[in-house]
């Protein structure tokens, strides 16, 4: 009896294990996942907005979330997405407790002022050839320096 009990459970076991397979991507749930975010084709276009470093010669720095607003990456995401989405004031706000933060960094005296953008760019371009594609200004503050 306990051989026969050990091999029926196995088999629900390994059935179960193996069920994502025969189901469609979209079709997650509990306590088995299809881990659909992997499993379906994802789309490389990713518009996103984001603050950019400047420095004297016009080069590009990519700023931490800790210096947006906060050490989570989808909160300071979405710290700069709100304040695109209110515009004027939240805008100016934001750039400039950015700027702030970045004159106080060490690791950032070359960035001479801050651009906060809306960019639309081919996801593998980007991370594998560096190809920046469009980006939209909506603010830009200078990075506050006292005089040497």
């Amino acid at each position: 009896m306990d051989r026969a009990f050990a091999l029926i459970a196995s088999i629900a076991l390994i059935g179960a294990a193996l069920s994502p397979l025969v189901r469609r991507p979209e079709d997650d749930g509990f306590p088995l996942s299809t881990y659909p975010m992997f499993a379906s084709r994802r789309p490389r276009q990713l518009t996103m907005s984001y603050p950019l470093g400047v420095t004297a010669d016009g080069g590009r720095r990519y700023l931490s979330p800790g210096l947006i607003g906060s050490s989570e990456p989808l909160q300071a995401a979405s710290i700069v997405e709100q304040a695109v989405g209110r515009g004027g004031a939240a805008l100016r706000g934001l750039c400039e407790a950015i700027a702030r933060r970045v004159a106080a960094s060490p690791a950032h005296r070359d960035v001479a002022a801050i651009r906060l953008v809306t960019g639309t760019h081919d996801a593998v371009e980007l991370l594998a050839r560096d190809r920046i594609g469009a980006e939209r200004e909506h603010g830009r503050c200078e990075v506050p320096r006292s005089a040497p």
